[in-house]
């Protein structure tokens, strides 16, 4: 078994660094103690090491990682002390290998150029350490079409200059693909280096995504005052336009989806054009408005603005003029940041859909996946259980930019299959123009289906004891006013397994057409939500944080016995505690006796049942403490899930671990109902998205399915 591989790119543009980023995601599912080592690069501040070790949780020092600057390893070889630099690196390579099975060395990946000095160098540690070497070629296109001969010719003297260095050559990753349709780019490309006699491991799209900025990104560059529009800075730009004409002749230049516009701050006129814009649908969305020179909009325009409704964009205030503002954006090093969750996890996505990691770790002869605890395989389960499941999510904001960041990765990684609301053209415009893919979606428009009057006159059956009666005019209205409501239909008619939403809806807006059309199943009777808090070497489960203020003891025995079963569906074997401000007897209180009078509805309904309480949350999570406070528990000291007397205490709990800890909560996850529907944060990443439907989808393929009616099966087929 190698223990190391060095991957390198054959210029500065090959993107070794998104391919290195991907595989070692991938080979954590196979190796249990994995180390990253940069050799040289920017040393403890290198950008690259920084999302590896945020992206992976790794708890190395950067400049353990990093231990060596371009600085100072050119100024080594300067001197001619090229073998000094080479034990430097090598001390940290054995101090790795001396602890981890294996380790992943990116080499030198100038994103500005690429000198001979880059190349020798990263030959030179490939024969110093004996690691083998896998290339990341860039697919040099002429026209949107890929040159095979450049391609075959970088590729050829690459290798030739690390087998004359006696590096073992493993093979090649083909990146950046842009020729469409991929499909047959890709087989021309397998084909060529077949015949040529290079190992191929993978031809991989170009991520146009990863190279746009992010809103957030332009204002920490510029400087920039966020005006309005804060929680919309995760929006990228596509492009950047300069408006300076009068908005007649401006208008004509939005042509493209995620524009930034860049104007003077006291072209109000430009600014109104913009807002309106957003409200019609010939027009292109915008990313942001930056307004230059220091000048702010004046408040009455800003509240016309908000009458006209808040624009899903953020508007930005800069000192600098347009001209200087223009230029710090264009001059930008748009690399992956440790805080772009979403192309992080587009760049592994991408790897792991398009790379032949299982061939390559065959190759190499690395270990069978072992099962292994804690965050990072935790979800990796939810990703693996939600591809076996094999189901069906709707997702009715399609439109939105998270969103479809989010059914890219999905679809990438083949979660589920999906089906995206809102108007086919418009979404597919936007995907196109964001660099991503909706190939393998559905795109319905709820205004045009031929299921609307059918849903129109379900929804009259169902709501038919409404006080006041239920008419075809109100059900038809109730349906067009939102895309959620007629994905919960969907749902309800067994035409999705699934539905998510709430990027840019409130939690009401999602949840409440589930509980009217879906319902609440008579057992346990109540709605209510679980997080799964993802620790470094175990996973815990909190409910209730997100549905039911301040339940009652039937309520609270409620959420538990379906907080058992949410965790078991997950995988989970479920030790269930009660929490309170007390432990067993040595307390009272309303509370306290509410707690203790929910713990035992739920013994005696199954005496089997592994819960205890009232329990506080030392007692609970801590074997010493619970051994010192109720050693007769069988709970106590070993719970895995944490049942919180009301939604303070639930909502303060998962958030301050969340926060302090840097623990990753997946949630929340609702559960009760008939069907799954989940509700996110408006303030989601995109991995919160994604994790999300995937836990949905896991909730749907754990459900059981009555007989279907031949209409319902029908529409499924």
């Amino acid at each position: 078994m190698a223990g190391s591989l060095l991957i390198c790119s054959t210029d500065q543009a090959g993107g070794s660094s998104v391919i290195t980023l991907g595989l070692f995601g991938v080979l954590q599912k196979t190796v249990r103690n994995l180390s990253f080592l940069k050799p040289v690069g920017g040393g403890a501040e290198d950008q690259d090491v920084s999302v590896m070790k945020s992206a992976y949780r790794l708890e190395r020092d950067p400049g353990q990682m990093c231990p060596v600057s371009m600085a100072q390893a050119r100024e080594l070889v300067a001197r001619g002390q090229q073998s000094k630099l080479l034990e430097q690196v090598a001390r940290c390579y054995q101090r790795f290998r001396a602890q981890d099975e294996f380790v992943l060395i990116e080499g030198i990946n100038n994103q500005r150029s690429m000198s001979l000095f880059d190349v020798d160098i990263n030959e030179a540690i490939a024969a110093h350490l004996d690691t083998p070497v896998l290339l990341v070629a860039r697919a040099q296109a002429e026209d949107g079409v890929t040159n095979i001969d450049q391609l075959l010719t970088s590729i050829t003297a690459a290798r030739r200059s690390f087998e004359e260095k006696d590096c073992e050559f493993v093979g090649v990753v083909v990146n950046r693909v842009v020729d469409s349709p991929f499909d047959a780019a890709e087989r021309r490309i397998t084909d060529a280096l077949k015949k040529a006699s290079i190992p191929l491991y993978g031809v991989v799209p170009n991520l146009a995504f990863l190279g746009f900025p992010r809103l957030d990104q332009i204002a920490a560059e510029t400087q920039a005052e966020v005006v309005s529009g804060e929680e919309h800075l995760t929006n990228v730009a596509t492009k950047i336009i300069i408006a300076a004409m009068e908005p007649r002749h401006f208008l004509q230049y939005l042509d493209t989806e995620w524009t930034l516009v860049i104007t003077p701050g006291d072209r109000d006129s430009i600014l109104l054009a913009v807002a309106c814009a957003q409200k019609s649908t010939k027009r292109r969305s915008v990313s942001g408005v930056i307004l230059s020179g220091d000048l702010r909009p004046d408040p009455q325009i800003m509240n016309l603005i908000e009458d006209l409704g808040a624009p899903n964009f953020p508007i930005l205030a800069v000192k600098a003029d347009t001209f200087t503002t223009a230029n710090i954006i264009r001059g930008m090093d748009v690399r992956i940041r440790p805080q772009d969750d979403d192309k992080i996890y587009m760049a592994a996505s991408a790897v792991w859909r398009h790379v032949d990691h299982e061939r390559l770790w065959e190759t190499m002869e690395m270990p069978r996946p072992t099962r292994r605890a804690g965050s990072r395989a935790f979800l990796d389960r939810i990703i693996d259980h939600a591809r076996a499941a094999k189901q069906h999510i709707v997702l009715p904001e399609g439109d939105e930019p998270r969103t479809l960041r989010a059914a890219h990765a999905l679809l990438d990684l083949g979660v589920c299959r999906l089906t995206l609301l809102g108007d086919p053209g418009k979404i597919r415009k936007a995907a196109e123009d964001l660099g991503l893919k909706t190939d393998g979606a559905e795109i319905l428009n709820p205004a045009t289906s031929p299921d609307r009057e059918r849903f129109v006159e379900t929804y009259v059956e169902l709501r038919k004891e409404k006080k006041g009666g239920m008419t075809h005019d109100i059900a038809r209205q109730w349906l067009d006013e939102s895309r959620i409501r007629y994905g919960t239909m969907m749902v309800h008619l067994e035409q999705a397994d699934g539905l998510v939403a709430g990027a840019v809806h409130s939690t009401g807006d999602t949840i409440r057409p589930a509980l009217q059309v879906i319902r609440v199943k008579p057992d346990p009777g109540v709605a209510s939500s679980v997080f799964f808090m993802a620790l470094k070497d175990s996973v815990l489960v909190y409910g209730d944080c997100a549905i039911i203020p301040n339940p009652d003891a039937h309520e609270l025995a409620a959420i538990a016995i379906e907080s058992a079963r949410t965790a078991r569906v997950f995988g989970i074997d479920p030790r269930v505690a009660m929490l309170s401000y007390s432990t067993g007897t040595s307390g009272t209180g309303e509370s306290v006796d509410k707690v203790a009078e929910a713990t035992q509805m739920v013994k005696e309904r199954d005496p089997d049942f592994a819960i205890d309480g009232p329990l506080q949350y030392d007692a609970a999570v801590d074997p010493e403490v619970g051994k010192l406070k109720w050693p007769d528990s069988p709970v106590a000291g070993r719970a895995n899930v944490f049942i919180f007397p009301d939604l303070d205490a639930g909502n303060i709990a998962y958030k301050a671990v969340q926060r302090s800890a840097g623990v990753l909560a997946v949630g929340p996850i609702l559960q009760g109902l008939n069907k799954p529907v989940n509700d996110l944060s408006r303030g989601c990443s995109v991995n919160d998205i994604v994790y999300t439907v995937a836990a949905t989808a896991i909730q749907a393929g754990c459900r059981p399915r009555p007989p279907a009616e031949p209409e319902q099966a029908a529409a499924r087929a």
